[in-house]
């Protein structure tokens, strides 16, 4: 019953590890060094857990009602923890305002304070299993090898954990409720224990059965090749910092392979532990008596240290592998489904079978330095903490050190070579000279493969394979990649891998582009273009005589360099990722050399902590994240990111946010909508392409149209700029505002939010990607052609007497998200006798020659007769209950009537 309760300790461990590591990234932002420190403060924890409790848990009488207690204490904590987390973000604040410009300063600040908010949890899950290590000691006559099966359980549950935090419970009720639920576990298991404390003896131990029994074999012929605690220690703090360094190399690597997703990682978590989990099981069992030996930590290390090396010296066969299954799946959500247990199986052959080989030397030890010994509590905790230590060094190591300088591929060389290295000790320590020269072998055959093949892998492991969508498994494909695409920079940095690459037209676009984690990003390609400009110029167009700007996220700088275009001040840049800092140098004449303008100031820090900290206020704020599939990204569309952002706006300020029409569905973009428009009242949404779209906000109405927009078009880096992707005025510029103010407000409707603590996008968002069907919501919507009548009477005019040649020269190159719009314009389907503002080739229907309530009151609301509007609206939503159009209709409806009140009411004035 114990070995049960210690099970859900371990899932409950992973899931407290998931959800305060994401709390604890929205407080300090989700910078890796940010991530590093929670991590680092986390795993010290226990480390000190394991060796402060470890000291004193032999003298215990009860440590099975210790262990109780230290659940039930774990527990309350949780329930407390969002409190804490207020406070700790209130003295982040504090303090952190006056030296958010120096980040030595500002990163000792987020380490004080997760230390403060992590330590004492942390300890008491550390100090778990010495605690009961101590009692199977009393209880039991083989406590090592029960020890170790208890760790392996506990590893086990940690799977169930990761699992249940990565897949089910935010997901479905928020980070709330699941620290609620996840607390109840914890004091439910620790009142079970205290319960059971009564009568936890083991039964070994009141049957008399003699200690010299180990799982039915005897042992006094068993020697310890481990006389030295100290070596043993030492084994594995190694292996806990290689098996860390390995999962930290892995996630990255395999995240290049499956994609960024938090599921992706959530995946490599749990085949990590899993293998961990099961290595240990394998280890504990009582049939491995013989294998109770120092040489076999040598076999143990030589097979993973081999296993790793083949991995990465066929690294394309295992991308092949992967493109290949892919194709077999249906791009539903039960493809979905069956992609994520692939996945799972990909990564426990590649990573949980050596986290399986390297994670069997701990238990292995607990179970022989057992022996003999009367305080195994004590040795227990002080294995751990060496462990816990080593696994703390080895992420330090791996994920700032080690792949920054030798790259992605040579660091799991290097790991590989360390395995065998400490392999070699041992059995140099053992006398055991065949094995030595083995070990020495491995690593000569390991160490040759620095010789060749990192070109290739940087060409397959940059490609965004999984994006690569195929209904037939085509080998040539990177085949032909190295072959037409070059490689202009490449960067495994500590957050992201990085890459520039050039197509030359055959296989990939005659374009320079930047690809995060194998994701393209930004770059050259037209509708990138169209894109990264239109999201700076549109904002500011819109806000003549903007002096302050900040841009989220530097991509290829040209976003922010369009900015530069216009007479601002300061522009202030911020970019967590320092590889992209790097690599926007290779776009400088692309984006008006923005690094070296005297205006930009550059912060590589990220985007909230640098709006939280620092007192400057803006008159235009432009939000360019990646996708919101990528695993971090929903926090900057969260409504608390939105209410930072409109407390760092002057009076009247803009704030512009992109989003993408491709591989989301409609659900998805009316929540993104939804809470835009739930801090920002006024928007209107532009169309910048075939797949993109840019929202302006702000919490007042402002002047907009082409005579504001002149303004900006005397300028000739604006006009220079925006003739780029042809729009040659004012009035061309207005074709691309799919819903003005006017409307843009009234298109989501209500349902639920994405926020810090129901973060809803960053699991549907991954799922919507895999399916990849695209939203097509905006083209009811769009006041060019559907909702033409809604539109303001200005834009109808402007859009009505455009000549045909003008209107078409804007779409023909950059196309539009809209494919109606494409068709009326082009003379093709699929506009299908859609109405169209704009002159077309071929007659288009009338705006108002729809029947029906909805057609009726579309052309009262353009007559200015609301009060008939709003009557024939009501209308149609009693005759079909939640339709959509009709419930849209009233909200455009009841914000005209509040403006012609408060018109009204000024003018009375």
């Amino acid at each position: 019953m114990v070995l049960t309760l210690f099970f859900f300790s371990g899932a409950t461990a992973l899931v407290y590890e998931v959800v305060w590591s994401k709390l604890l990234s929205q407080m300090f932002g989700s910078t890796i060094y940010a991530q590093t420190v929670v991590l680092a403060a986390f795993m010290g924890g226990l480390a000190l857990g394991n060796l402060i409790v470890g000291r004193w848990s032999d003298r215990l009488r009860q440590p099975v009602r210790a262990y109780g207690c230290l659940e039930i204490a774990i527990g309350i904590y949780a329930l407390l923890f969002l409190a804490l987390d207020r406070v700790a973000d209130q003295i982040f604040v504090g303090i952190g305002t006056h030296i958010v410009e120096r980040s030595g300063l500002l990163l000792a600040l987020k380490g004080v304070l997760s230390v403060g908010l992590l330590l004492g949890p942390t300890m008491l899950m550390g100090g778990t299993l010495p605690l009961l290590a101590a009692w199977l000691q009393k209880s039991y006559s083989d406590p090592g090898r029960r020890s170790a099966r208890f760790y392996s359980v506990n590893s086990l549950g940690a799977v169930l954990g990761a699992a249940l935090a990565g897949f089910w419970l935010v997901q479905t009720f928020g980070m709330v409720a699941t620290l609620r639920i996840t607390a109840a576990v914890n004091v439910i298991v620790g009142t079970l224990a205290i319960l059971l404390s009564r009568e936890a003896t083991g039964e070994d131990a009141r049957q008399g059965v003699p200690t010299e029994v180990l799982g039915g074999n005897k042992i006094s012929n068993l020697k310890s090749e481990i006389s030295n605690p100290g070596w043993a220690g030492l084994i594995v703090a190694l292996t806990g910092g290689i098996s860390m360094g390995l999962e930290v190399l892995s996630s990255r690597s395999l995240a290049l392979i499956f994609g960024s997703s938090l599921q992706s990682f959530a995946v490599v978590l749990i085949s990590f532990i899993l293998g961990i989990g099961l290595g240990s099981a394998w280890i504990a069992s009582a049939r491995r008596t013989a294998m109770l030996s120092e040489r076999r930590v040598i076999v143990l290390l030589c097979l993973a240290g081999g296993w790793v090396a083949l991995l990465v010296f066929n690294i394309e066969r295992w991308v092949d592998l992967y493109r290949f299954m892919h194709t077999q799946l249906s791009r539903t959500p039960a493809g979905y489904v069956y992609h994520e247990l692939m996945i799972t199986g990909m990564s426990m052959v590649i990573l949980g079978l050596p986290a399986a080989l390297i994670g069997a030397v701990l238990p292995l030890m607990m179970r022989v330095v057992s022996e003999g010994s009367a305080h195994l509590g004590a040795r227990v905790g002080a294995l751990l903490t060496w462990n816990t230590l080593g696994a703390v060094v080895g992420t330090l190591f791996a994920g700032f050190v080690l792949m920054p300088e030798a790259g992605l591929r040579n660091a799991f060389v290097i790991l590989a070579i360390a395995l065998a290295l400490t392999a070699l000790a041992t059995a140099w320590r053992q006398g055991w000279g065949l094995a030595g020269a083995g070990c020495l072998g491995l690593a000569a055959v390991v160490g040759s493969i620095f010789i060749f093949g990192d070109k290739d892998w940087q060409s397959v492991m940059s490609s965004g394979v999984f994006r690569i969508w195929e209904t037939k498994f085509d080998p040539n494909v990177m085949g032909l990649r190295k072959e037409h695409v070059k490689i202009l920079f490449y960067d495994d940095g500590p957050d992201a891998t990085v890459s520039v690459e050039q197509g030359d037209g055959t296989v990939a676009p005659a374009a320079m582009g930047l690809r995060i984690n194998g994701k393209s990003d930004a770059g050259t390609l037209r509708w990138d273009l169209c894109n990264q400009l239109l999201l700076a110029h549109l904002p500011l167009l819109a806000k003549p005589g903007a002096k302050d700007v900040f841009v989220l996220g530097l991509g290829s700088g040209m976003t922010a360099g369009g900015a530069l275009s216009f007479p601002i001040e300061r522009l202030d840049v911020a970019e967590n990722c320092e590889p992209v800092i790097r690599a926007s140098k290779l776009f400088a004449d692309w984006n008006h050399h923005v690094l070296s303008d005297p205006r930009t100031h550059l912060w590589n820090e990220d985007a909230r902590t640098v709006l939280k900290l620092q007192s400057q206020v803006y008159d235009v704020i432009i939000t360019e994240p990646s996708n919101p599939w990528t695993v971090g990204v929903g926090s900057v569309f969260s409504r608390e990111f939105y209410e930072l952002a409109a407390r760092r706006l002057k009076p009247g300020g803009i704030v512009a946010q992109w989003f993408h029409l491709y591989d989301m569905n409609d659900d998805i973009l009316r929540l993104v909508l939804r809470t835009f428009g739930s801090v920002f009242p006024f928007m209107e949404v532009w169309d910048t392409g075939t797949g993109d779209i840019v929202m302006l906000a702000s919490k007042q109405p402002w002047t907009t149209g082409p005579e504001v927009f002149r303004r900006g078009f005397a300028n000739e880096r604006v006009r220079t700029d925006l003739e780029m992707i042809d729009i040659e005025s004012p009035e061309a510029l207005l074709t691309r505002q799919l819903a003005s103010q006017r409307t843009g407000f009234a298109i989501a409707g209500s349902g639920p939010l994405q926020s810090d603590l129901d973060p809803i996008l960053e699991y549907a968002a991954p799922r919507a990607f895999y399916i990849g069907a695209g939203s097509r919501l905006l083209n009811d919507f769009d006041e060019r052609t559907r909702q033409q009548l809604l539109a303001p009477e200005a834009k109808r005019r402007t859009l009505g007497s455009l000549p045909m040649a003008s209107a078409q020269l804007v779409f023909v190159d950059f196309l539009t998200v809209n494919g109606e719009l494409g068709g009326a314009l082009f003379g093709a389907e699929p506009h299908g006798g859609v109405p169209c503002a704009f002159q077309t080739p071929f007659p288009s229907p009338p705006p108002d020659a729809g029947g029906g309530a909805i057609a009726e009151a579309s052309r009262a609301f353009a007559g200015g007769n609301l009060a008939q509007a709003e009557q024939l609206a009501e209308q149609a939503v009693k005759e079909t209950p939640g339709n959509a159009q009709a419930e849209y209709l009233l909200r455009v409806i009841e914000r005209e009537k509040q403006t012609s009140e408060a018109g009204q009411k000024l003018a009375g004035r």
